[in-house]
């Protein structure tokens, strides 16, 4: 019930919040899932549910990202399906919804001890700090947040011992336009990585918390945005 009430509240913020611009809603979880739904508490909302809560939301664009065991069976409703990323330009008038799990509908979500949280939601902030910005324009994008939440996760997973772990997604956005996540160029504080640099690179804040990884190659020039601050900076190379 609590859940469904800040569905409603966020439904009356959205349309307090209606004007002339587009309007985007972003829904993040965090918890327990399994195969029909999310399970909260002693009690379970069905993925169909948490669908039609989202649909009464009167939002131009809606993105929720699911970081749970099993939760890639809410892109199977409706016939959803993987697929490849689309193809947007720049302008905004872009309309629709967008499903981003941690796993495919048959996987557990892990966790990591060293990374102090979930393998899928410490790359998907890493890619939303900057590591995910491929055209290099200072913006990271729903597409490349995706594509690199997607592709970390699935290569740091492959030897653990709960094996490969699928993130998979259900977008269904039409007219032109982007879905911008984050803005670098905009940042208080920022760390600048040359393109000279080739390889793996960990950043710990000085509370020894893990903020950010990427794989950065030679040749691109990376911006993160962090808190300011000291950094301890982990390097490793292949040799």
């Amino acid at each position: 019930d609590g859940f469904q009430d800040a569905l409603r509240d966020l439904q009356a913020q959205v349309a307090e919040a209606s004007g002339p611009g587009r309007t985007e809603v972003i829904l993040y979880y965090s918890g327990h899932a399994h195969e029909q739904g999310l399970l909260l508490g002693n009690e379970h909302l069905s993925y169909r549910g948490l669908r039609d809560g989202l649909n009464r939301i009167q939002a131009d664009v809606h993105i929720t990202v699911l970081d749970a065991c099993a939760s890639g069976a809410i892109t199977r409703l409706k016939g959803g399906q993987r697929q490849q990323a689309f193809k947007v330009d720049t302008a905004s008038d872009m309309r629709g919804y967008a499903f981003l799990t941690s796993s495919s509908e048959n996987e557990a979500a892990q966790e990591s001890d060293r990374l102090g949280a979930s393998f899928f939601t410490h790359y998907l902030v890493s890619g939303l700090r900057g590591a995910a910005d491929i055209s290099g324009d200072g913006k990271v994008t729903l597409n490349e947040a995706c594509r690199f939440a997607f592709q970390e996760t699935l290569d740091r997973t492959t030897e653990t011992q709960g094996g490969a772990q699928h993130p998979a997604y259900d977008i269904k956005l039409s007219g032109t336009g982007d879905v911008v996540m984050t803005d670098i160029r905009q940042t208080s504080a920022g760390l600048t990585l040359g393109e000279d640099l080739d390889g793996r690179f960990f950043f710990r804040n000085d509370r020894r918390e893990l903020v950010a990884e990427l794989y950065k190659p030679a040749g691109r020039v990376v911006e993160l945005g962090l808190e300011a601050g000291t950094y301890e900076v982990h390097f490793e190379q292949p040799s």
